[in-house]
């Protein structure tokens, strides 16, 4: 198999491609980003649009090789790179990794899109951000609940779950560092006061070799 670095196609901080560049980074697997300006809405350009007509990232790329979309681009890097494993070891194992995928995928990501975006975008506090908030910090207490048993979500090494879950509680930790009295409205800062292992977490995940190559370059 060639050596040849990946490319993915990102938009800085969002958080599907995210997902992506942490599992190449949990992976060792050698990338390059390739950071796209939504502002601009770069991903809607001719020359994006032939690699993903639909318009959006993620994109894995490589010679001729296209993935889109986060969950099939973390199968096809499990498949191609089995070691070290994202999906588990164990059929057990595997399936408690994609329940926290499809928890992150639907409940954690309408929650968080609830409260985080309008956060950043400086909007008045409304009744929905605050349910928002409510479903985001439970599911936050439950995640923190899950890292009782274990440096990870799913156990002592890194998966899928934990590259599909960072980059919304991340995401919620930066709400925090630019809205805190906001947040604190809401309910969801300081995180290490309600999820003290979840923000521990955090720090282990900023910790990983490579992880430099995802954080978001607008923060900077």
């Amino acid at each position: 198999m060639t050596t040849e670095a990946y490319e993915l196609y990102t938009i800085s901080g969002a958080p599907r491609p995210w997902r992506a560049l942490l599992a190449l980074a949990a992976k060792g697997l050698p990338f390059t980003p390739r950071l796209l300006s939504g502002q601009k809405k770069e991903q809607k350009e001719p020359a994006f649009l032939a690699l993903n007509p639909r318009g959006r990232t993620p994109v894995l790329a490589r010679g001729d090789l296209v993935v889109t979309e986060s969950i099939a681009i973390l199968a096809y890097l499990e498949r191609a790179h089995p070691t070290p494993p994202l999906f588990g070891s164990s059929p057990l194992e595997t399936a408690r990794i994609w329940e926290e995928v499809a928890v992150a995928e639907h409940d954690l990501r309408d929650a968080a899109d609830a409260v985080i975006g309008p956060v950043f975008r400086g909007e008045e506090v409304t009744p929905g951000m605050h349910e928002g908030a409510r479903r985001l910090r439970a599911e936050l207490v439950r995640l923190d609940g899950r890292l009782a048993g274990g440096a990870y979500l799913c156990g002592d090494r890194i998966s899928a779950a934990d590259c599909f879950v960072f980059p919304d509680v991340r995401l919620a930790l930066r709400a925090a560092e630019r809205a805190p009295e906001v947040m604190r409205r809401l309910e969801l800062a300081p995180l290490a006061d309600f999820a003290p292992r979840l923000r521990a977490w955090v720090d282990r995940i900023e910790a990983l070799p490579g992880y430099e190559l995802t954080y978001p370059p607008h923060w900077r």
